[in-house]
């Protein structure tokens, strides 16, 4: 158990802002990564939809001897983690979820939370907004209809940042000092974000912290790596292309 891989899977290429924080922590660690293109963006589809495609892509994952799965979807940890906990049960599913806390003891006062408008609308995501509205601080759940499909189509910086300042736009007038990128996605047009967004507004990013949860499931549950080796990343992509590990290979330089 020890020695087999970690299935990582998201739509397409937005895990692989999570797959590099794994990485960087677990370097010993095997994972495979899938990346679901051929059905992107989960954002568009129904909850039954993203509920069926989490499920095959999870057996895919425990035919090719996953220890643990790791959905590096926001919106598919939004919609199906509770499902596939009680489908799978003893086996280790960690989800992500927006970084609001670390944005709430920060500091900041108005959050926007980035996130696909499947997440935006599901009852987890706004219960987790409001358990952290307090403290003088407010989170604002925002849809972004087309960022995912933007960063997984190869949108120029230019057009990216064009749509996130009409994004932003609505929010101007009153103000606004924290961002949190509520997809996997985001992370991968940061720079864009930050330019669209102003000076003086905070960036948060889960990606860490579930690097970090997953770290700590694996050594509380006694099945983390013992090779002092450099694991191997196997990339699986449901179009047949080699475009994710080609993507992997550019952001992690």
């Amino acid at each position: 158990m020890n020695s087999s891989p970690i299935g990582v899977f998201d739509s397409g290429v937005g895990g692989l802002s999570l797959l590099r924080e794994l990485r960087r922590l677990l370097p010993n660690e095997d994972f495979i990564y899938y990346g679901d293109r051929a059905n992107a963006p989960y954002g568009a589809k129904t909850h039954e939809e993203i509920l069926e495609i989490s499920k095959g892509i999870v057996n895919v994952l425990l035919s090719r001897g996953a220890k643990a799965i790791v959905v590096a979807c926001n919106t598919a940890t939004a919609v199906a983690i509770e499902p596939l906990r009680a489908a799978y049960e003893g086996l280790p599913i960690i989800g992500i979820e927006p970084a609001v806390k670390p944005a709430r003891v920060s500091g900041c006062r108005r959050v926007l939370v980035l996130a696909t408008p499947v997440t935006v609308s599901e009852s987890r995501f706004a219960a987790l907004l409001r358990a952290n509205s307090k403290d003088n601080c407010e989170f604002i759940g925002v849809p972004c209809h087309e960022l995912a499909f933007m960063v997984e189509s190869g949108a120029s910086s230019e057009d990216i940042e064009e749509y996130l300042r009409s994004v932003f736009a609505p929010y101007r007038a009153d103000g606004f000092d924290g961002i949190v990128l509520g997809c996997t996605h985001y992370p991968l047009v940061l720079d864009e974000i930050k330019r669209a967004a102003g000076e003086n507004v905070s960036v948060f990013d889960g990606s860490d912290g579930t690097a970090r949860h997953t770290k700590h499931l694996l050594e509380e549950l006694s099945i983390n790596s013992l090779s002092r080796k450099i694991g191997n990343i196997e990339f699986i992509s449901s179009d047949g292309s080699d475009h994710l590990e080609r993507f992997y290979q550019k952001i992690s330089k």
